[in-house]
């Protein structure tokens, strides 16, 4: 079935011919808690059913998206666990560069996008109920 008949709209360019294109309309887009509304850019983050990731600026959703296989996406959580993709530290405040060393006392959790649809926040709380009765929290 064509994605043009699955979502019954007309597809973005974009979507023509790329195999990881996703269709956004509802998606759930996750941030970390330590984004900041004063920040340049905030990176939010969707899962679909499949495994793949879309990431993009909630600052600027209309600049585009980027997609993710699943194992791109494991790539790129890997390097970032490694710290490949860190930021020199003479661009950050102590705060981040307490964060980014591990030193600092706080935990970063994904939280929803105020962008989202409200019929992506009510799949958001469905899966947060599905997940609280499961017992453990799926990683994003």
């Amino acid at each position: 079935m064509s994605e043009r008949a699955k979502t019954g709209r007309e597809l973005p360019p974009e979507a023509m011919g790329n195999e990881k294109w996703h269709d956004t309309t509802h998606a759930v887009w996750l941030r970390s808690s330590l984004s900041k509304e004063d920040s340049e850019a905030i990176v939010e983050v969707a899962e679909f059913d499949d495994g793949f990731r879309a990431v993009r600026d909630g600052k600027s959703p209309e600049k585009g998206t980027l997609f993710f296989t699943p194992a791109e996406w494991e790539a790129f959580v890997l390097g970032a666990r490694d710290g490949e993709f860190d930021i020199p530290e003479e661009y950050l405040t102590e705060e981040e560069r307490r964060i980014q060393r591990g030193e600092a006392d706080v935990e970063a959790t994904w939280v929803p996008s105020p962008l989202n649809t409200p019929e992506a926040m009510a799949e958001y709380h469905r899966r947060r109920r599905a997940e609280q009765g499961q017992g453990s929290p799926k990683e994003t």
